[in-house]
């Protein structure tokens, strides 16, 4: 976790752009019981060490369905949820030491091994004082239907994730890096947390970061699973549309990513996901493939430099060269050729 301090240090400076649920020296413990449980569920909350008193902190980022949050007690307290139900918990530790009972697994969590909670098991958990911990809430639900498109058919007892997660593993890398990704999003293009898009991009990216990087009775699944390409996000398809009805106009991914509400950034990742190209280099193909459509119509009176121009291409040197390497032929051979 040392690779992205700016949300790992143990401070809840990184998060003063999340909304903030309670903060407070000394707070009523019922409060806190209340704040804690609207977020997750009615759960059972008690002060064990000898200084009573709670100085918390809860802080929320919502995008869609999904939730993160910050959340620390400032006192030794345990906590028993039971069952959570309908919802994974992934706890990170980022500073003092956490105890997370699920089943019959124990995780000892601090900085370097998060918890994975499955909804099936009873919960019970146990916190240091100086607990300060990153919380991700996500729906099962949203769960259940990725690892179906996948696989098909889940476990007869519900998908259970491994408890224990190493930070410093490939897999906690994964999260880590994921989870940084959607963190400095929130700051950097804040009003994209309010897009379904988005919001459904952020999602599916940590459920498929848990999915295909951390143990699961998925897993061998998952594993066996034949190549193909990544499920299109539904904003792909709608960058794909705005690409075919404006070819000659589009400018930029930018100019993309605007008009179906990702960021860039988003929509390079999903293009390189799912056609492992850039959604820039998508849009010259889709171009290249008019041109030489238009070139086979066999008009003798075409002027290679205006169809170029008509679909986009500025520059016919760079032209050319892209068109000889997608076709394997020049431009004027294929006139040539449909007007022979």
């Amino acid at each position: 976790m040392n690779t992205h301090p700016q949300f790992f240090d143990g401070t809840p400076d990184a998060f003063r752009h999340f909304h903030v649920e309670f903060q407070g020296s000394r707070m009523d413990p019922d409060h806190v019981i209340d704040g804690v449980g609207r977020a997750f569920k009615p759960h059972r909350m008690s002060v064990t060490g000898a200084d009573q008193s709670l100085d918390a902190a809860f802080r929320s980022l919502k995008i869609g369905n999904l939730q993160i949050f910050y959340l620390q007690y400032g006192a030794e307290v345990r906590v028993d949820p039971g069952e959570l139900g309908d919802f994974t918990l992934v706890q990170m530790p980022i500073r003092g030491a956490g105890h997370y009972t699920c089943g019959a697994h124990h995780v000892s969590g601090g900085r370097g091994v998060a918890a994975v909670l499955s909804p099936q098991e009873s919960t019970q958990m146990a916190f240091s004082n100086e607990l300060r911990q990153i919380i991700v809430r996500i729906e099962q639900a949203a769960i259940d239907r990725a690892c179906v498109e996948h696989i098909e058919l889940l476990p007869e007892k519900g998908l259970r994730f491994q408890p224990e997660l190493d930070l410093n593993s490939p897999a906690g890398r994964a999260w880590c890096g994921a989870l940084t990704y959607i963190l400095e999003g929130s700051v950097a293009f804040s009003e994209l947390l309010r897009t379904r898009a988005y919001a459904e991009h952020c999602e599916r990216m940590l459920i498929d970061t848990l999915l295909f990087s951390h143990a699961s009775n998925c897993s061998e699944a998952l594993a066996a699973m034949p190549m193909r390409k990544a499920v299109r996000p539904a904003y792909v398809k709608r960058a794909e549309d705005y690409m075919r009805a404006h070819l000659p106009d589009v400018t930029s991914v930018e100019e993309i990513a605007r008009t179906v509400g990702v960021s860039p950034r988003a929509l390079f990742y999903a293009f390189r996901q799912t056609y492992d190209q850039t959604p820039m280099a998508y849009l010259r193909e889709l171009r290249l493939k008019a041109v030489h459509a238009e070139l086979k119509t066999g008009d003798p009176t075409m002027r290679l430099t205006d169809v170029a121009m008509r679909w986009g291409f500025a520059h016919y040197g760079h032209f050319a060269s892209h068109y000889r390497r997608r076709f394997g032929v020049r431009p004027q051979d294929t006139l040539n050729a449909s007007c022979a």
